[in-house]
């Protein structure tokens, strides 16, 4: 079975990390020939080769670009793929054109977020899919409110290769609170420099520092909330760093997404790296954490709550123990293996299928 696997994005995020490991093991699995598409200035390249497994440089990170058009256009007539499997906004885009006018493959598309689907175009790329893979349940359920039948409609959670994760003892000599993201909108770091004013005020809390590690077009925003609180001195901005690096160096993990989530990976990140999480309650976080089990739950927005969700950790290290041992063992719900398998299901149903 030969399938395409096409992303458009220009970053090393979640999702370019899920192309990856769904390609690997496509490329190791009897039976499968896997290609990727990507943007010539891809980060994902780097894996791709190192990996050695097929890929073709897209002249564009844009839908719409004509020389794109093109070049998938010969790419699908020289490969002759059986599926294409989309992974971001754009890249539905660009495949849908190419089903709707050409035809002769199967399409998949991967929904990430949570945001519903505006009407006209950006409804429609979805429809012409063959199916459609929400990586959370809340997302498939947005997506049969916006009118994509049910029954093309299936829930795969991200996955996350355990191997490529070091555990290390942690011996800091302050407590380091860390968040992992790109600094835009949805992620809510203002929420989590408002908590952090609060735990200023807390005489239960040992000396403490915040590293935020990402970046994005809120980064000089942060910054300036940060010095009006008088934090900057506590907060360490990091810029992009891979969540690897960042998170031995890192006591209590906090994801405080504020909107448009998936099946988030730094939670999982969190817990393979033996680390307390703290994350809001957005309908697709509490798919993975249940609250006092595997990570502590803090109302979306409440700067207040998430700070005594801190303290707590902080002050208890039974908890922290405790939530980090079930954490351990959420984690192996969610391995690319896994990921990648319940992807191929989706595949040879699609050519199964004689509609």
């Amino acid at each position: 079975m030969k399938v395409l696997l096409l992303d458009l994005g220009t970053i090393m995020r979640g999702g370019q990390r899920q192309v990856f490991y769904l390609a690997r093991f496509l490329a190791r699995t009897p039976g499968f020939e896997p290609m990727v598409a990507v943007p010539g200035n891809a980060p994902l390249i780097a894996l791709l080769e190192e990996a050695e497994i097929p890929f073709t440089r897209l002249p564009s990170s844009r839908d719409y670009n004509p020389f794109n058009i093109w070049k998938l256009n010969k790419l699908v007539k020289t490969f002759q793929p059986d599926i294409v499997h989309t992974n971001d906004a754009k890249g539905a885009s660009l495949a849908a054109l190419i089903k709707k006018h050409k035809g002769g493959f199967k399409l998949v598309h991967s929904r990430r977020v949570s945001y519903r689907l505006k009407p006209g175009w950006s409804r429609n790329k979805y429809l012409l899919g063959d199916a459609l893979v929400a990586v959370s349940e809340e997302i498939r359920e947005v997506l049969v409110s916006c009118e994509i039948p049910e029954d093309k409609t299936s829930t795969i959670h991200s996955g996350i290769d355990a191997r490529m994760y070091t555990e290390e003892d942690r011996k800091h000599p302050v407590l380091t609170l860390g968040a992992v993201g790109a600094l835009s909108t949805q992620k809510g770091f203002e929420v989590l420099i408002e908590a952090l004013a609060h735990l200023r005020e807390d005489p239960t809390m040992p000396d403490w520092q915040c590293m935020i590690a990402g970046d994005g077009p809120l980064q000089q925003e942060l910054k300036l909330q940060a010095e009006n609180l008088g934090l900057a001195g506590s907060i360490l901005f990091l810029g992009y760093r891979d969540s690897r690096e960042v998170l031995p160096e890192i006591d209590i993990l906090i994801i405080p997404s504020v909107d448009g989530e998936g099946s988030n990976a730094v939670i999982k990140e969190g817990w393979v790296t033996k680390t307390p999480v703290i994350t809001s309650d957005l309908p697709s976080n509490l798919e993975l954490v249940t609250h006092e089990h595997d990570g502590l739950v803090f109302r979306n927005r409440d700067a207040s709550e998430l700070a005594t969700a801190i303290a707590r950790i902080a002050t208890d290290a039974k908890l922290a123990t405790e939530l980090v041992r079930t954490g351990t063992e959420s984690v192996s719900l969610y391995t690319d293996q896994t990921m990648a398998r319940q992807y191929t299901t989706v595949y040879k149903k699609l050519l199964e299928d004689p509609q």
